[in-house]
């Protein structure tokens, strides 16, 4: 929502469980138009980074959500097109890396923050990396796995590597860098935050409701108006 990539947006909607977002069209027009709110222009570049995504979904995500990023940016106007770059991001994975001589290490034998590998383990036929973007705490530090599964602006691998780096040093509640791009660090948070606003239906609730495995059904309460451009999901 700014120009350095630290103010952020998010909308939350329920559905049932599945990969794809559901209401992703009308997400993303209310969020490119909070962006032009607030900075009076378009986006003029769209980076998409997408998490939750197994090895097997990629490309029927991609397709989903490529499309309806392109939807969305018709509902603004029918010339509207940016360029968009889609990036999956995975931390569900049994790779790791360490040194092999201890002075690249950094005080913990771990590799050293801002570590990029992107040869020998990585699919040939795609462009992926693994980041090891933060310092562990404790323990054997854990990359994580970037897929570009499309990129219309064209970036280079150095470009897409240092923003994706970069941005793991600006999320609002860490004072150090943290595992995985803000963007998706937010995206959990929010997600996580949704679930305190459902609610259990009454039994003869006819309007939309949000069904569990248990047969429960749910009401989800809509984000207050004040608030739904801000960050209150941290």
């Amino acid at each position: 929502m700014d120009a350095y990539s630290a103010q952020y947006a998010a909308r939350l909607g329920a559905q049932k469980a599945t990969s794809d977002i559901q209401k992703l069209p009308n997400m993303l027009r209310e969020l490119f138009h909070a962006y032009y709110e607030r900075t009076k222009r378009r986006p003029e570049h769209v980076i998409y980074y997408r998490d939750g995504v197994g090895d097997g979904q990629y490309f029927d995500i991609l397709e989903a959500e490529i499309r309806a990023l392109r939807k969305a940016c018709k509902m603004i106007s029918d010339n509207y097109s940016p360029p968009i770059t889609f990036i999956v991001a995975n931390k569900r994975h049994l790779t790791r890396a360490f040194p092999v001589d201890r002075r690249d290490a950094d005080r913990k034998g771990n590799v050293k923050p801002g570590t990029i590998i992107d040869t020998g383990v990585v699919d040939p036929h795609r462009f992926d990396f693994f980041l090891y973007g933060h310092s562990s705490i404790q323990g054997t530090s854990k990359p994580c796995h970037y897929t570009v599964l499309y990129d219309e602006n064209k970036l280079s691998a150095d470009d897409i590597q240092l923003l994706t780096y970069h941005l793991g040093y600006t999320f609002s509640r860490s004072t150090h860098a943290v595992s995985v791009a803000a963007p998706v660090y937010y995206a959990n948070e929010a997600a996580a935050h949704a679930r305190h606003f459902l609610k259990e239906a009454p039994e003869d609730e006819s309007s939309d409701t949000v069904s569990c495995s248990s047969g429960s059904k749910f009401l989800f309460a809509e984000v207050h108006k004040n608030v739904q451009n801000k960050m209150f999901f941290i």
